[in-house]
Formats: C-alpha cells, sequence, structure tokens
C-alpha cells in the first residue's frame, strides 16, 4: 500500500515536471529595436552621470563669493575637465570632471594639486 502511494506520488511528480519543462521552453522573440534603443539610453545616461556611479574632484567648498571666483579661475586655465558649480548646504563646492574609475580621478588629481593643493577626489 504504501509502495503504491511512493509510486503514485513519484509519478506524478515526473509528469508535473514534464509539463513545466514544456511551459518553460517557449521561446521568446526579442525586439532588436528595443534593445538598440535601450543599448543607447543607458550609454547616455553613463556619459551624463545620471547613475552616481563615478568620481569627481572637489578644488572649492566654502561661500559663494569665493566659489564664484575659484570657478572662473580654473575656467581660466583652460584644463580639459569642465568645472560645476554646486550648492550643498550650507556651502557652495567647485567639483571638476567625471571619472569612471579611480585611476583616472587620481591622475586628473596630480595635474589639478599643482594648482588647488587642498583638492580632493569624492564619490557622490
Amino acid at each position: 500500500m504504501l509502495k503504491n502511494k511512493i509510486q503514485i506520488l513519484l509519478v506524478s511528480f515526473i509528469m508535473l515536471n514534464i509539463a513545466f519543462q514544456g511551459i518553460a521552453q517557449e521561446p521568446m522573440q526579442i525586439d532588436k529595436q528595443k534593445v538598440d534603443a535601450l543599448v543607447s539610453t543607458k550609454i547616455s545616461m553613463d556619459k551624463s552621470g545620471d547613475f552616481k556611479e563615478y568620481y569627481t574632484i572637489q578644488i572649492f567648498y566654502g561661500e559663494r563669493n569665493k566659489a564664484i571666483a575659484t570657478k572662473s579661475q580654473y575656467d581660466a586655465l583652460n584644463h580639459k575637465w569642465k568645472s560645476e558649480l554646486l550648492w550643498e548646504h550650507p556651502y557652495h563646492k567647485i567639483c571638476v570632471g567625471t571619472y569612471r574609475s579611480r585611476l583616472k580621478a587620481e591622475r586628473a588629481l596630480m595635474v589639478i594639486k599643482e594648482e588647488y593643493p587642498n583638492a580632493l577626489i569624492l564619490k557622490p
């Protein structure tokens, strides 16, 4: 009696497993245009820094007037890294560049530290 119940349970389990395997193996059609659009959107978001997965260099943190003066002084140096004036309560700060790796940020920091010795790397 127990042996029959085990056999019935085992056969039922095998039948259900086969049925679910048949359902799970249906192929899905993937729209290549949608995938390409998603990939290009991801690339543009990476470049613009929307994910905040980057490093930046802070060259100034303080009052607004001094921040504006520091930004114009930095921009006059014509470095290849863009500066940005940000407000972080209660002060303003000047951040320079967006770097995808710490190594690239360190290389830029060596150049920037010549003019701004208090510069430091941040990961927002």
